[in-house]
């Protein structure tokens, strides 16, 4: 197992059917690039119970530090991940008692707003308090649904709804402090040189002999289609630890531009 590799699953049709853009994947990966991890692996499944079980179970047995799974844990008959859950992790669900009472003040409130005619804890509403024994709640200040804290044989797996507003709350507010404490300080930056004239395929071999000379540094080139000519955007990435290695690859990378008479910024 390595502590600082996650693995993310998305579930939702609407995901798979394009009607919706994954924003929660993008969002979730900067968070935790930010911070040190390597996201090694996305998954994206269908709200089917069968299908998001066997996804986080073949996850865990890759023994990732982290599992972030995201949508699925609302009311409606399609929000299946807290039982697919509960059967990957081996545990039943149960009651937890006080997640209902939250989920009884965040109606009594809605209904106070105006928003809801009827606060009544619905054995619907009452199915977001059903959650796998052992796990932890996580507080949702956006939302009806919690999010959850859960372990199996060391993988942590942390579920979160899909709703990108709450996705955001729970994870900043109840998960980031924990992955930072354990990052020790890790995170990675990120510098840009935007490199015209020259196709990808020319740099290519620049790119390589530069990580060759700076091991601790990651190149990454994306080519970008606009009027007027040929421009590559190249990123140089490296934990912070190693900004002065990286420091060094651009100002080499620069200067191999330089002897060539191309042009970059």
């Amino acid at each position: 197992m390595t502590r600082y590799v996650v693995e993310v699953i998305n579930v939702g049709n609407e995901l798979l059917d394009g009607r919706t853009v994954n924003t929660n994947l993008h969002w979730v990966c900067g968070r935790l690039s930010q911070m040190g991890y390597t996201v090694s692996r996305a998954t994206v499944v269908r709200d089917r119970l069968k299908d998001i079980t066997a996804a986080l179970a073949e996850a865990i047995k890759r023994r990732p530090g982290w599992v972030f799974v995201s949508g699925g844990l609302g009311p409606t008959h399609d929000d299946k991940t807290l039982q697919a859950v509960a059967k990957a992790l081996g545990k039943p669900l149960m009651l937890y008692e006080d997640v209902v009472e939250v989920l009884k003040q965040r109606y009594l409130m809605l209904a106070q707003q105006g928003v809801i005619n009827d606060p009544t804890l619905t054995k619907e509403r009452l199915k977001m308090a059903r959650l796998p024994m052992g796990s932890k709640p996580l507080r949702n200040p956006a939302g009806a649904a919690p999010g959850i804290l859960a372990e199996k044989n060391s993988v942590r797996v942390v579920c979160l709804p899909g709703v990108p507003r709450e996705l955001m709350a729970i994870f900043d507010n109840e998960v980031a402090p924990i992955l930072q404490k354990e990052a020790r300080g890790r995170g990675f930056i990120v510098e840009s040189l935007t490199v015209e004239g020259v196709v990808e395929s020319k740099l290519a071999p620049l790119l390589v002999e530069t990580m060759k000379r700076f091991p601790r540094v990651y190149l990454k080139s994306n080519p970008k289609g606009v009027e007027g000519g040929v421009v590559v955007v190249v990123d140089f990435i490296a934990d912070k630890r190693h900004r002065a290695q990286l420091e060094d690859a651009l100002k080499y990378f620069k200067q191999s531009l330089e002897k060539t008479g191309k042009w970059s910024r």
